[in-house]
C-alpha cells in the first residue's frame, strides 16, 4: 500500500491505525527507492491538524517501513529549512553506513582469500582491519584464531577462540583449536 504515497505532495501529514494505536507522519521525500518522513509517537488519541501540537516528534526524518491497509491524509504544512537539514544529515548518515558496509564486506573478502591462500599474516591484518565493523560477525574471529595458531601467536589465537565460543559453544573444531592453543600455552611454561 506504499504506493498510496506517490500521490501525496510533500508536507502532507497522514496516519494510519492499527490495532488501537494511531501512528501519524509528515511526509518529507518520496521516490521510488526510499520513503522519508518525520514520525510521531504513536498515540490512542485520533490526528489532525488541530491537535497537531499534542504529538511529540519522534524522528526528525527517518526511513518510512511501515505496513498499512488504509492511510488518512489530515493536513499538510511547508517542509521547513530544519527539516531539509534533517533530510540532508539522515542521507549523508545512511551513505556513511552503506560505505562502512561496503569496506567491511571488501575487507572481509580479501582476508577469506588471503586465509585460504595460507597467506596468514596478511590475512590477520585484514580480519583485525574488518572486526571494528562488526563484532558480531563471528567468522572472523574463528579464521583470525586459527591463522594466529598457525603462526604460533597462541594468546591471540586463545583470544579469538574464546570470543568465537561464548556466541558458538558447540563449534567442535574451533573448541579443538582451543585446548591446542592451551597445550601450546602451558608446553612454554
Amino acid at each position: 500500500m506504499k504506493s498510496e504515497l506517490a500521490i501525496l505532495s510533500l508536507g502532507s501529514y497522514f496516519y494510519f491505525r492499527k490495532d488501537s494505536l494511531y501512528y501519524l507522519f509528515q511526509l518529507l521525500e518520496y521516490n521510488p527507492n526510499q520513503i522519508l518522513v518525520q514520525g510521531f509517537w504513536s498515540t490512542t488519541n485520533v490526528p489532525s491538524m488541530e491537535k497537531l501540537h499534542q504529538f511529540d516528534v519522534k524522528s526528525a526524518c527517518s526511513e518510512f517501513d511501515e505496513e498499512f491497509d488504509e492511510l488518512t491524509i489530515i493536513g499538510k504544512e511547508k517542509i521547513t529549512a530544519d527539516q531539509k537539514q534533517e533530510i540532508s544529515q539522515f542521507l549523508k548518515i545512511k551513505a556513511g553506513k552503506i560505505a562502512r558496509e561496503a569496506g567491511f564486506l571488501t575487507l572481509k573478502r580479501e582476508a577469506v582469500d588471503a586465509f585460504e591462500k595460507g597467506e596468514y599474516p596478511e590475512a590477520i591484518r585484514l580480519f583485525s582491519l574488518a572486526a571494528p565493523y562488526s563484532k558480531y560477525d563471528i567468522e572472523i574471529y574463528e579464521k583470525r584464531g586459527i591463522a594466529y595458531l598457525k603462526l604460533g601467536q597462541y594468546i591471540d589465537a586463545l583470544a579469538d577462540f574464546e570470543y568465537y565460543l561464548m556466541h558458538h559453544s558447540e563449534n567442535e573444531i574451533v573448541n579443538a583449536a582451543l585446548q591446542s592453543a592451551k597445550n601450546e600455552i602451558a608446553k612454554k611454561k
